[in-house]
């Protein structure tokens, strides 16, 4: 007797975690630019106050080695374009778009992968492809985290995919270069440059 009152009560709770999701979820996708097989994941935006930081014996257990340079580094995870870095199934996408139609893109230089940057350091890659042509923007974010107030930027392209390869070749570094995700850009909330 008891075994079946357990083995209900364990039922019971298995329906109710099933029946309790969220319907309203599944509601929060909504229209965006980019074709119907882009993901709508939220990629990793590093605040500027982390850190890189080296494992060490105190934080580390075995042996630590490290073969790879960091440009090698960076070109096993992304299929390089001209002068930009792009996550191949993205690239592919990219290339798929209608060329002469403009779409918003991410740039960043490593130091912005690496939360090394600045206002500035976007304001000054935004005025770069503004130069080249395009329509350009940085907007930035506001977060609390254990009590602490952190900023961080991003860089918007919207140009057309002729265009934006175009260019390439008039960049003075490398770029890393992703599709303007719908949640970065309700993240990023207020647009900083240019102004008014």
């Amino acid at each position: 007797m008891k075994r079946r009152i357990t083995l209900l009560f364990i039922l019971c709770m298995i329906i109710l975690a099933a029946c309790g999701k969220r319907p309203e979820a599944a509601t929060l996708v909504t229209a965006s630019p980019w074709p119907s097989h882009a993901p709508e994941a939220t990629p990793y935006v590093r605040l500027q106050s982390e850190t890189n930081t080296m494992p060490n014996s105190e934080t580390h257990q075995g042996p630590v080695e490290y073969s790879e340079s960091y440009e090698d580094f960076i070109r096993s995870i992304y299929a390089e374009e001209g002068n930009y870095y792009v996550i191949d199934w993205e690239l592919e996408m990219f290339k798929s778009l209608p060329q002469d139609k403009p779409y918003p893109f991410v740039v960043r230089t490593n130091a912005m992968l690496q939360g090394a940057d600045t206002l500035d350091d976007h304001i000054a890659l935004a005025e770069k492809f503004s130069e080249l042509g395009c329509e350009a923007k940085v907007k930035e974010m506001h977060s609390v985290e254990d009590g602490k107030e952190h900023t961080a930027w991003v860089t918007i392209i919207t140009t057309t995919p002729s265009h934006f390869w175009e260019i390439s070749g008039s960049l003075s570094e490398k770029l890393h270069v992703e599709q303007l995700y719908k949640s970065v850009d309700i993240r990023f909330d207020t647009v900083v440059w240019p102004e008014g």
